[in-house]
């Protein structure tokens, strides 16, 4: 048997209805393929949840409903300092891209909220 430790795990969010439609991207790209380019080169893979995530958050008086998708890919932690940035920026642009206020993204312990 062989083991092999991947490290840490990134886990975000996005619209499931901006995934796979290519409207929402003020890029007219597929928002999909943007992320499989993206995740394949410094992760070396991903993983998607095959279902949805439902989600609520509040907002100002109001709580909003989400349908979302979620991403994985793992790091080591001596890889931390450079991968984890660089997925902060990528997510930024992405969110800038699609018209998210925000993207909810999971490092290791630390939760976040990144914005364009």
């Amino acid at each position: 048997m062989r083991i092999e430790d991947l490290g840490k795990r990134a886990t975000f969010l996005i619209p499931s209805i901006k995934v796979y439609n290519s409207k929402y991207s003020k890029k007219r790209q597929s928002v999909a393929k943007i992320i499989h380019n993206f995740l394949n080169k410094p992760f070396n893979g991903y993983t998607c949840a095959s279902g949805n995530i439902y989600g609520y958050f509040s907002k100002e008086a109001n709580d909003e409903y989400d349908e979302l998708r979620e991403f994985r890919v793992a790091f080591k932690e001596d890889e931390k300092r450079a991968k984890v940035p660089q997925l902060q920026e990528f997510l930024a642009l992405l969110c800038k891209d699609i018209g998210e206020e925000c993207i909810y993204l999971e490092c290791g312990e630390d939760v976040m909220l990144v914005y364009p």
